[in-house]
């Protein structure tokens, strides 16, 4: 028998979707010389739970589909696996190549050297790293199964200790190393460290995993301990802003060095991703859903891959309009540009299915 349909994890789905829409319009937000630091502080720092919530939402689909208790054949898991990301990975990272060339007038990229780069680091489009991650975790899985299966005997000692680890070695790498080799290949696999090395994101992921192993039990933990998670939530997110203005304030940092500085990797950026799970399962499994917003919801879930995929294509022509009509990106445009985007990328999704496509078209596209 089939598993239930989980609606708060496919709402999460699209809540992060949005972040991360949020947080590449950020972006251009920041290229303002006098950027306004409450918009920043929106789109770049209250979304930096987005990207790591992606693992723990991937996590939580491998194990809730593939549970720790019946037969695993990793062949037939791997091979269903790869056709939902591997393939569409190729395809838009090959569209992405093009689109860049053209617009740069630089066909340098396709290279034979620049091409195997490009999509073994991920570096096609600025999103597009997720998936070089993404499947690493994927082809990984006969070590993530076993490791749930001996965290499992002691999980309240086990996943504290696997955050603490983890927080120190994503502080290191954020902030203390600094190596330099004299390979190219050493020093590329150095730089471009945060695009395929997994452990950055190993406790979230292992920590989705959990979750959708004992899922009832976590949502009566949940349900018996809302003012907690409330409160911790609050706290996490005056944690992360504090730390945003800190750093401008006391290590005098401009802004975009402070989106640099206080990321999803910091650990005010690991403690408000975990508390940002908590508070939207809490919300979204443990309180009524008004019906029109589970529309909304559930309608940004079902659309997130296809969004995630194409977005930086409107977001790229829309600051292309902008530029060639010399329009000084205030405020207010910025959040026209989210707008559109959105909507763009939302139209696109929606539009895709009636195009009747050939079947291998659109696992090109979106993997199924």
């Amino acid at each position: 028998m089939s598993k239930r349909f989980i609606n708060s994890i496919n709402y999460m789905r699209g809540i992060c979707m949005l972040g991360v829409i949020g947080i590449h319009v950020g972006s251009i937000a920041l290229t303002n010389p006098a950027p306004n630091l409450g918009l920043v502080s929106i789109l770049e720092i209250l979304t930096r739970f987005s990207v790591p919530a992606f693992f723990f939402l991937s996590a939580f689909g491998m194990f809730y589909s593939e549970p720790l208790s019946k037969p695993f054949s990793y062949s037939t898991y791997l091979r269903r696996r790869l056709k939902t990301v591997l393939i569409p990975y190729v395809t838009w990272s090959f569209f992405y190549m093009l689109y860049s060339a053209a617009l740069s007038h630089n066909g340098m990229i396709f290279e034979p050297g620049n091409i195997v780069k490009t999509l073994w680091y991920g570096l096609a489009m600025y999103h597009i790293y997720f998936l070089v991650i993404l499947l690493w975790f994927y082809v990984l899985m006969p070590i993530w199964r076993p490791m749930l299966r001996f965290m499992d005997h002691k999980p309240w000692f086990w996943f504290p200790l696997l955050f603490i680890v983890n927080a120190v070695f994503n502080f290191y790498s954020s902030y203390i190393w600094d190596f330099h080799f004299s390979s190219s290949l050493l020093q590329d696999a150095f730089n471009f460290r945060l695009n395929y090395v997994i452990f950055h994101y190993l406790f979230i992921f292992m920590f989705g995993a959990y979750t959708a192993e004992h899922f009832d039990d976590v949502k009566n933990w949940l349900s018996h301990h809302g003012v907690f998670i409330n409160i911790l939530q609050i706290l996490s997110t005056a944690g992360i802003l504090m730390s945003f203005y800190g750093v401008m304030k006391y290590l005098h940092y401009d802004a975009l060095s402070a989106v640099y500085t206080v990321h999803q990797l910091s650990p005010t950026g690991m403690l408000y991703t975990v508390s940002t799970m908590l508070f939207l399962l809490y919300w979204w499994e443990c309180r009524p859903v008004p019906q029109k917003v589970h529309f909304l919801l559930n309608m940004l879930g079902n659309y997130s891959y296809p969004i995630y995929l194409v977005h930086p294509v409107f977001l790229s022509m829309l600051t292309g309009i902008a530029a060639h009509l010399h329009i000084y990106l205030r405020s207010l445009h910025i959040i026209i540009i989210y707008c559109i985007v959105t909507l763009c990328a939302i139209l696109f999704s929606a539009l895709l299915p009636k195009l009747h496509l050939p079947k291998w078209m659109y696992v090109c596209i979106k993997g199924k």
